[in-house]
């Protein structure tokens, strides 16, 4: 049998405190959060669920349904597919959805539904094409499953009750992460290959329209986000700190829509090193949004 860490490693351990990131946003979006003791184990406990188990058993079933044995996201020099990799993925997956009990019924049920939308999107079949095999299909899964429902669980492992300005909230960072995450794709696509050799939305639409699409989803973001947000939120403007924050989020996204325009000039020049370029722009952007957030609603 493999060593454990080469398990492990198929989490992607790299993307978790990213994808933490996303479901902060979720959490400091609402007003019912706790204190003290109890704000500890919500964080530690949403981390454990959310980022390690569900994101990491997510990525390790994709890699055994890919049989991945070059470079991924965030996982440049992946070990050999151990045995039973697939199976270890879906457990980790369903421990999550057994320890978010202990944060209610509303976390549970979400988990479960993202763990079924996890091995539909990588399930390889005879009978069907996968979701992540449809261009554009691959992305929507995605951004929803990272924006809209990652922010989702951190807002509902408090007691508040769900708004629609938490939910176009949400949208907002999906759509960000739609035009952000074929960048992925893109290091993984060699010059000249087409839809029929990889089907993904970067070969579909060709990584130089990808990168400019990306571009305008990043502006949008900033439209839509800021459009969406409650009352409260927007109250912000009239506090210094708050405002500050949300000034660097959005020139972050801004700088990350211009790169995206640079880049798309020469796409397969240096692909993996820009990717992780932007992702850190993005993600850095939205920690200063989440701030903001926590300081307005807290």
């Amino acid at each position: 049998m493999a060593p454990l860490s080469h398990y492990v490693a198929f989490m992607r351990p790299r993307t978790f405190p990213a994808t933490f990131v996303m479901t902060m946003t979720g959490y400091a979006l609402s007003t019912s959060r706790p204190h003290g003791a109890r704000l500890l184990f919500d964080l530690g406990l949403l981390f454990v669920v959310h980022s390690v188990l569900l994101w990491g058993g997510t990525n390790a079933f994709n890699s055994a349904q890919d049989r991945d044995e070059g470079p991924v996201n965030l996982l440049p020099n992946p070990p050999p597919i151990p045995k039973g990799l697939g199976a270890f993925g879906v457990g980790a997956m369903l421990l999550a959805a057994l320890l978010s009990t202990l944060a209610g019924w509303r976390a549970a049920l979400l988990v479960l539904v993202a763990t079924s939308m996890s091995i539909f999107y990588s399930w390889k079949s005879k009978r069907w094409r996968r979701a992540k095999e449809v261009g554009g299909l691959d992305n929507a899964f995605y951004a929803l499953g990272c924006g809209l429902g990652s922010m989702g669980l951190g807002y509902v492992f408090t007691p508040a009750v769900g708004t629609v300005s938490a939910i176009a909230t949400g949208l907002g960072f999906s759509l960000a992460i739609f035009g952000g995450c074929p960048t992925s794709q893109i290091f993984q696509l060699r010059p000249g290959e087409r839809y029929s050799d990889a089907r993904n939305f970067a070969s579909l639409v060709g990584p130089a329209n990808t990168l400019r699409f990306g571009a305008v989803c990043f502006v949008g973001h900033i439209a839509v986000v800021y459009a969406v947000a409650s009352p409260g939120l927007r109250s912000l403007w009239a506090a210094p700190v708050q405002l500050i924050l949300w000034l660097a989020w959005a020139a972050l996204v801004l700088a990350a829509a211009v790169h995206s325009v640079v880049w798309s000039s020469s796409p397969h020049t240096e692909p993996y090193r820009r990717m992780t370029r932007q992702f850190a722009m993005m993600m850095t952007s939205q920690l200063l949004w989440t701030m903001a957030a926590w300081r307005a609603t807290g």
